[in-house]
């Protein structure tokens, strides 16, 4: 009895293992194929022996279901081993129709046929009454083991001889392809590596033109956009594990008792999926036999109730709501401070509005953890109950249906996703447009008013807004189509299952209420492939829309702490430049080989035409960038040893072009100081000497400013920026055109309050105006990035170069250069 139970179960093991196999090797496959050729390592040439050996095993399959075919005595004889017959046969035959043999599907298939076919033989064996026909299938199911452990040796041969092959190139690529003495005069020996490598980036030059289309607005070095090229699904999907730590919640226990909820809500939910529609059943028998099922009503009422939107679904909704909140929270937390935490080289090339769409996508990444835990491992959950218990309740045919039914519906799912994804992106990148240029137009409002060019800027976000509802069109019509054509598959599944179980009705195996059953339980069955296949398309999508926050968390900072970095501490105001030489592009140096020395309270001016590298000195001063060479010291300390927030902290600028928050005045200055009282804030504005003009102001110090300080003047915006460096009082100041925007008298009110601070303080001026730093203790010219004279204002007046050259043009109101008049005089 036991021998009489093992077969069928092991024969429908057999076919549901191979089914999966298959199926999971389809979609690794596809996925390369639609993006990639297959690597060298996973493929093999069509010859003669594994196409023999494919052929033979899949042959011998064939003749194993005639067989078997042949010997039934009747319906009622079970069909596990002639499913499984057939499916091995078909599985081995797919193999032998690609282009090339694959090696690990050659590999799996060989595994699976022994795991499974010598077992077989072993029951077969010890068959107390053997017949011409088991003896036959004996014969053929040993052959087949011989075939199966001959293909899966010729694997693991041919695994072996590549990585031997693979070990030798390497050592090759280490020796030059042309003997030295060969070499050509002025030219370098060529190796193989690098003959190599033209060939894979030609090859790479290749694919990637065809995807140019796809990606206007992609960085070429994007992270996703090679994965993607590369036809690395699993690559793509395991990237993706950069946020695991923002959505796992470690030490949050509300949220994982939320979790723990939903889990067991879903255990419970699995449950009565098959509770409900069996209650029905129960029922309906009742009912065939003429009884009045009143108590079975009422637990089919509880059940219905328990499962519904009232009972765990309830539960569920309820217990996700902190879930989604702590993934978004983290998330979108997580990307701000790492945009936050990028150095100047990234936000110097990035659109603005581009990074902060790419944070907002902290959204679609919530809802792939949402989907793929809360609603796509279910549905796994429930076709593998369904699975069991339909095999348990009624036969293998009607289990092997509904496997079958699944996978052929999702392999056709992600043949049709795939037709859509470049909508996707399309839309996506249409988005990311659209609201680049919305961004760009509303930030540049005045610009646009100047030169009158609402009407181009009208023109060209409505032909943004036209590519995106065109890409979204696009997407939302090839969507409808393929949700039409997949729907289609669900009649025919369900005719097929509700044939075979009234046929077990008809011959007597199971009860009316059994049909009854189906029918209700086809409505749990039915839900489970629908949403992996709109689940899946769901992620494709959510994934699709992640990829540009996937692209900005791969993005390391330029600039970091050591990991032993110190805080400055107290900072006494020294600061030396020692041999200090830097380029933003490795090509040309913007400075070369500067040395400065500042004691406390000196006051050093850096002059220079345009572009000669006064503000990039500054900028390596408050460690926006890393120097190329030398070393920049505060008290003795390299800047590169401590970390980055205290050294800030010991700075303070007024840019050239200052920004402010659109906030109130008072607010804007208090962000200097968050601790600082309003008579503080006070006595920095009368130092700035803006005080008198704050309080002119329709709202005094509460007056809201406007974005970037669009409501004040040039020279309001200005002094507001040097009081704000003022109420943080540190002990290095740099000032870049401090005073550039302000009239004749403010501009001394400003440089005695800067000669009082100076006693105490560090202070590097850049000045395009001279008479501003004439009482500067080290005037620095620059010019090409290095330093050509240095001294004071009288001493470098006397040497009649350079300075002496810029002080006389500015006497005589002629700038750095004579220009030609706008108009004829």
């Amino acid at each position: 009895m036991a021998l009489s139970r093992t077969g069928p179960m092991l024969y429908a093991a057999a076919t549901a293992v191979t089914l999966l196999f298959v199926f999971g090797s389809f979609l690794i496959n596809y996925s390369r194929k639609i993006h990639a050729k297959p690597s060298k390592p996973t493929s093999l040439r069509k010859t003669a022996l594994p196409v023999i050996l494919i052929l033979c095993i899949s042959g011998s399959h064939i003749s194993e279901v005639i067989i078997l075919s042949r010997q039934r005595d009747g319906p009622d004889q079970t069909p596990d081993q002639i499913f499984a017959a057939t499916t091995f046969a078909l599985a081995w035959a797919t193999t032998c129709l690609r282009k090339d043999v694959l090696v690990p599907e050659l590999f799996g298939l060989s595994l699976i046929s022994l795991l499974f076919g010598i077992p077989g033989l072993i029951l077969d064996a010890i068959d107390p009454e053997p017949t011409a026909p088991h003896k036959s299938l004996f014969v053929i199911q040993s052959v087949q083991s011989l075939l199966a452990g001959g293909a899966l040796i010729y694997c693991l041969i041919i695994s072996i001889s590549y990585r031997k092959k693979l070990k030798r190139e390497e050592e090759e690529e280490t020796s030059p392809c042309l003997d030295h003495n060969q070499d050509s005069y002025g030219t370098a020996p060529l190796t193989c590596q690098s003959t190599s490598i033209l060939e894979s980036s030609s090859s790479e030059e290749d694919r990637d033109s065809e995807d140019s289309d796809d990606d206007d607005h992609e960085p070429d070095d994007s992270h996703t956009g090679h994965l993607r090229k590369t036809g690395s699904w699993m690559s793509y999907i395991h990237s993706f594990k950069v946020f695991l730590p923002f959505l796992i919640p470690r030490r949050d226990f509300k949220v994982q008792a939320c979790l723990a909820s939903c889990i067991l809500c879903l255990i419970a939910d699995r449950v009565l999926n098959i509770l409900v529609p069996r209650q029905l059943g129960i029922i309906a028998d009742k009912l065939f036999a003429r009884e009045l099922p009143g108590s079975e009503l009422g637990i089919y009422l509880a059940l219905n109730l328990l499962s519904g939107q009232s009972g765990l679904e309830m539960i569920t909704s309820l217990a996700k709501i902190p879930i989604e909140q702590f993934s978004y929270r983290q998330l979108t937390n997580a990307a701000f401070n790492h945009v936050m935490s990028l150095a100047m080289d990234f936000h110097s090339d990035r659109d603005s509005a581009e990074v902060m769409k790419a944070v907002e996508q902290g959204e679609s990444l919530t809802n792939v953890l949402e989907v793929a835990m809360l609603e796509i491992a279910p549905a796994v959950i429930d076709m593998l109950v369904a699975f069991l218990f339909l095999y348990n309740k009624f036969n293998s045919s009607t289990a092997l249906c509904m496997l079958v039914a699944t996978l052929t519906f999702t392999a056709l799912e992600v043949v049709t996703s795939s037709w859509n994804v470049k909508n996707r992106r399309r839309q996506t990148n249409a988005e990311r447009a659209e609201a680049r240029v919305m961004h760009q137009a509303i930030q540049a409002w005045q610009t646009v008013s100047i030169f009158n060019m609402f009407s181009y800027e009208r023109f060209r976000f409505g032909q943004a807004v036209d590519k995106h509802l065109l890409a979204k069109k696009d997407w939302s019509r090839k969507d409808t189509y393929t949700t039409g054509l997949t729907e289609a598959f669900f009649p025919g599944t369900f005719a097929v299952l509700a044939y075979l179980v009234a046929r077990e009705v008809h011959e007597g195996r199971a009860s009316p209420g059994d049909f009854v059953f189906l029918i209700q339980y086809w409505d749990y069955l039915i839900w489970p492939i629908k949403y992996l296949s709109k689940d899946y398309r769901w992620l494709v999508s959510e994934l699709t829309d992640a990829e540009r926050l996937l692209d900005l968390f791969m993005i390391k900072p330029t600039v970091t702490d050591n990991e032993d970095a110190l805080d400055l501490g107290l900072v006494e105001g020294r600061v030396t430049f020692e041999h200090v030489g830097f380029s933003y592009d490795d090509r040309k140096n913007v400075i070369q080989d500067v040395n400065i020395s500042a004691a406390p309270g000196e006051t050093i001016a850096l002059v220079g035409a345009t572009g000669a590298g006064k503000t990039s000195v500054t900028k390596l001063l408050l460690r926006y960038y890393d120097v190329s060479s030398g070393s920049i010291k505060i008290d003795g300390h390299d800047i590169r040893d401590v970390t980055q927030g205290s050294l800030r902290d010991a700075l303070g600028v007024v840019p050239q072009d200052p920004l402010l928050f659109n906030a109130s005045v008072i607010e804007n200055l208090r962000y200097a100081k968050l601790s600082a009282t309003d008579e503080d804030i006070y006595d920095a504005c009368r130092a700035a000497a803006i005080h008198d003009r704050i309080l002119s102001f329709p709202r005094g110090y509460h007056t809201k400013v406007g974005e970037q300080g669009v409501k004040l003047s040039g020279g309001e915006v200005q002094r507001l920026a040097i009081a704000r460096v003022f109420l943080k009082d540190p002990p290095i100041l740099i000032l870049d055109e401090a005073t550039s925007a302000v009239d004749t008298e403010t501009e001394s009110e400003i440089q005695g309050a800067l000669k009082r601070l100076s006693r105490k303080r560090t202070t590097f001026v850049i000045a395009h105006r001279l008479s501003t730093i004439v009482l500067a203790d080290q005037i620095l010219v620059m010019h090409d990035g290095a330093i050509v004279e240095r001294g004071g204002h009288q001493e470098l007046l006397k040497k009649r170069e350079r300075y002496y050259n810029l002080w006389q043009k500015q006497r005589l109101g002629l700038g750095e250069e004579r220009e030609p008049p706008l108009v004829d005089v």
